[in-house]
């Protein structure tokens, strides 16, 4: 079981222009005139099939869609304005919604908002947010009850599962759970809310009126064969749960990666050909999970590897970044939409194989990131979001099983794209793995967020041949923390080229040298740079706060010496040539595979034991800690380097604790 203690204080707020209600006549109980969703999602249609509504992460709104005309209905303002970069540049949505839900009476709109931290409540028969209600930080998946009484929603940067009043807007409960909760999706008699975990473990299970855990099941990691082609590795990047209707025993189908941590990176100089490039690294995969054990798992394997082998793994097609899914009515198919490789395969969850028209490529546009069926199984509909639209499917059957087909063009569902074009474009690239149109890897295998999920970190460590590396997060962008990489490698993100070609087994010298490449590699810089936001803090003890921030500006405990400035760290005054490394006393020297000797990107040596001073803010989200992930939490970092790192050796235990809670509020 997946435990993890949380004490986050949870506060309910309604807007300003309405005042907190009391009982609302419309959720009085058994007014529900629809379906409930099954599982969250940014996308959803209405229980007749007439409207589609989908959320904008980068314009703070939803948008309604009439699906007989395919147009735009109305674009609901869920912020006090438009999103708009401020004076340095950097563009960062002040509510970002990433889920909703439609009530079953079709009335009501929930929607969770990343950054704002609530949940904005919609009143479909006046299409206008009629209350907010504060729930945690980084709220999720968002879900209805089946009766309208209450909302759950997966808050991922607290660890926990809150639930709200529907009626009063007012949270009235919260549980902890396993970190980076998610995903949600009503078991079969919606007496059980699943939880996906984006960075894994796996899934865990929450008694709905009492809101009691109930279990979780771990996806362990699928272990390396002989050929590194074949899928393995860590699971990451859990976005969706849903059930699957019709099954015998309750099947959980989960879409998510594979990251190859066994595979190393053959040091340099050393006999064998490098390892840990794109087609050993990064898969897609799909567990189902049954009875609170991975009953089997789906991935597709390098086109390299004997086709007896790929069939044994249940998918042909080579995808990237599987983001989310939704089941025919009927249960028997899965649809499933890649980010990165802007595609949809069509699974017989069945028999557990990609269907014989599997793959859905191209979608006329870019991000898939939520697909939903209509109630009547004849279409579905694919958010877009980087391009701001939605792709329409017609479903029919066919000879071999289901036909999944485009039905004409997406319908654009934004008046005015608020992200400045290059931004755009940027993330487009961060994103992307889709070779046939851009050299970014090969045969559509892997993005920058494939290993940055979310534009952060994938909370792994994998075996480069400098050392073992654990992922860092882009949050924040590279501006003001010196060089880039644990030991100053690179100078800026433009140089990330190298990667492209080294690891992606794209073409980085093209989007170097190449004209009209060039701007995509700027573009890619600055997105990282000015549209990847720092992680919004954990709920914190405010009293345990302001002593931890005491401690920490100390003197004699010396952690401002080297975490100073805006980002905490001294990484900045540093340069390429001369960068700002220390021994911190966290040096692998005698593992298995070791820290070593190596150079930097323009040939300078570095040293195998010295590494910068990594900045703080939103160091909660980027756990494990130290150059090699050897630390799982904060404390654990200060205690490998304690008499190395500052001097808690003259704090009590109290003292460190409230040391910790002031860094976890950064």
């Amino acid at each position: 079981m997946l435990r993890r203690a949380c004490g986050c204080a949870l506060v309910a707020a309604s807007c300003a222009s309405e005042p907190a209600a009391p009982a609302d006549p419309l959720f009085a109980p058994g007014r529900s005139a629809g379906p409930v969703a099954r599982h969250s999602s940014t996308i959803a249609v209405s229980p007749d099939g007439a409207r589609v509504y989908v959320v904008n992460a980068d314009a703070d709104s939803v948008s309604v869609i009439d699906t007989a005309s395919r147009a735009l209905v109305r674009e609901i303002a869920l912020g006090t304005s438009p999103p708009a970069p401020d004076d340095a540049g950097r563009f960062e949505p002040r509510v970002q919604p990433r889920a909703l839900a439609l009530s079953p009476g079709a009335r009501r709109l929930y929607v969770s908002g990343e950054r704002s931290g609530d949940v904005s409540i919609v009143d479909l028969t006046s299409d206008r947010v009629v209350a907010r209600v504060t729930a945690c930080s980084e709220p999720a998946g968002v879900l209805v009850a089946p009766d309208e009484r209450t909302v759950f929603v997966a808050c991922s940067n607290d660890g926990s599962l809150v639930r709200i009043d529907a009626a009063r807007r007012a949270v009235t409960g919260a549980a902890p759970t396993a970190p980076k909760p998610w995903g949600l999706a009503w078991s079969g008699d919606a007496s059980t809310l699943y939880v996906s975990h984006l960075l894994g473990p796996g899934v865990s299970a929450f008694d709905a009126a009492g809101l009691r855990a109930r279990g979780a099941t771990r996806l362990e990691a699928v272990p390396r064969v002989r050929d590194p082609r074949v899928p393995n590795g860590e699971s990451r990047g859990l976005y969706d749960v849903a059930v699957r209707q019709g099954a015998a025993d309750e099947e959980l189908w989960l879409p998510h990666l594979l990251l190859s941590t066994e595979t190393a990176q053959t040091p340099t100089g050393s006999a064998g050909a490098l390892e840990l490039d794109f087609e050993t690294t990064v898969f897609p995969a799909m567990s189902v999970v049954a009875g609170g054990a991975r009953v089997a798992y789906l991935s597709a394997a390098s086109l390299g590897v004997d086709l007896a082998a790929r069939r044994r793994l249940g998918m042909q097609s080579i995808t990237s970044g599987p983001r989310a899914m939704d089941f025919t009515p009927d249960g028997r198919y899965a649809l499933v939409v890649n980010a990165s490789s802007d595609d949809l395969v069509v699974i017989d969850a069945a028999r557990r194989v990609e269907a014989p028209q599997g793959l859905v490529r191209p979608l006329g546009g870019r991000m898939p990131e939520g697909v939903v069926v209509a109630p009547d199984g004849a279409r579905a509909y694919v958010d877009l979001r980087n391009t701001s639209a939605v792709a329409v499917l017609r479903l029919r059957a066919g000879a071999e099983g289901l036909e999944v087909t485009r039905d004409g063009e997406p319908i654009a569902r934004v008046a005015r794209d608020p992200m400045p074009a290059a931004l755009r474009l940027g993330q487009r690239v961060f994103y992307s793995a889709n070779s046939t149109e851009l050299p970014i890897t090969q045969n559509f295998w892997v993005a920058c967020a494939s290993c940055h999920v979310e534009g952060r970190s994938d909370g792994v460590v994998w075996r480069f041949k400098v050392g073992p590396r654990d992922t860092p997060s882009n949050a924040g962008g590279a501006l003001g923390t010196g060089a880039l990489l644990r030991t100053g490698m690179f100078a800026a993100v433009d140089d990330y080229w190298r990667v492209i070609t080294e690891e992606q087994g794209g073409d980085g010298e093209a989007f170097r040298d190449d004209p009209t490449l060039r701007p995509y590699l700027a573009a890619l810089r600055d997105y990282v740079n000015l549209a990847i936001p720092l992680p919004v803090p954990p709920r914190t003890d405010a009293a345990m706060v302001a002593r931890g921030r005491a401690l920490f500006n100390r003197d004699d405990v010396g952690c401002a010496t080297c975490h100073a400035g805006e980002r905490f760290t001294d990484a900045d005054r540093g340069t390429l040539a001369a960068p700002r490394l220390y021994d911190v006393g966290a040096c692998n020297t005698d593992a298995a595979w070791p820290d070593r000797p190596h150079a930097d990107a323009e040939g300078r040596p570095r040293e195998a034991c010295l590494f910068e001073t990594p900045g703080l803010r939103g160091v909660a989200d980027s756990a494990p800690y130290l150059h090699d992930g050897s630390a799982a939490t904060l404390r654990d970092a200060l205690e490998r380097t304690r008499g190395r790192m500052g001097h808690i050796e003259t704090l009590s235990e109290p003292e460190i604790d409230a040391l910790v809670e002031y860094m976890r509020s950064l």
